[in-house]
């Protein structure tokens, strides 16, 4: 499992073969919201700038996305989840999932984060991957965790 470590920032991803960005006017956002939509958006530019399919938003691995940011905030620890859960409850036929923390914008975690990490930037680029959940909380100490979940239907 690959594994990147810098002073702040630090990340930790996962690929398991076994969109988060809402319409809210930027003046009712929260700031989980704001983050999300801007690592959605960072990753659908990046898969575009390599000529990849742009990934979309799919409530169910969004739910998961959000549930692992929620626990790792809540443990103030950086973790991954299962994905046979996500993968029966999704009916995808493949999962994957980058988990970060410490980055504070969802530009940043893509961009300085994950993109510059092996493992990372596989799961962003695969072509598989069709769908994608992001969830990002803070902790309360104040760091952002964050969890993106890859997803391709079945069938």
């Amino acid at each position: 499992m690959p594994s990147v470590r810098r002073t702040t920032p630090a990340l930790l991803a996962v690929a398991a073969t076994a969109g988060a960005l809402w319409l809210v006017p930027a003046r009712a956002a929260t700031p989980e919201a704001r983050y999300q939509g801007q690592a959605y958006a960072a990753t659908n530019h990046q898969r575009v700038r390599h000529d990849r399919a742009e990934l979309h938003k799919q409530d169910c691995v969004q739910r998961f996305a959000v549930k692992q940011a929620r626990k790792q905030a809540r443990r103030d620890r950086m973790s991954h989840q299962d994905l046979g859960p996500v993968l029966r409850a999704c009916g995808l036929s493949a999962a994957g999932e980058n988990v970060a923390y410490g980055y504070p914008t969802g530009r940043s975690v893509v961009n300085d984060g994950w993109m510059h990490s092996p493992g990372h930037r596989a799961n962003i680029l695969d072509p598989r991957f069709r769908l994608m959940g992001i969830g990002a909380r803070r902790s309360d100490s104040g760091h952002w965790y964050v969890a993106q979940v890859f997803g391709r239907a079945a069938g």
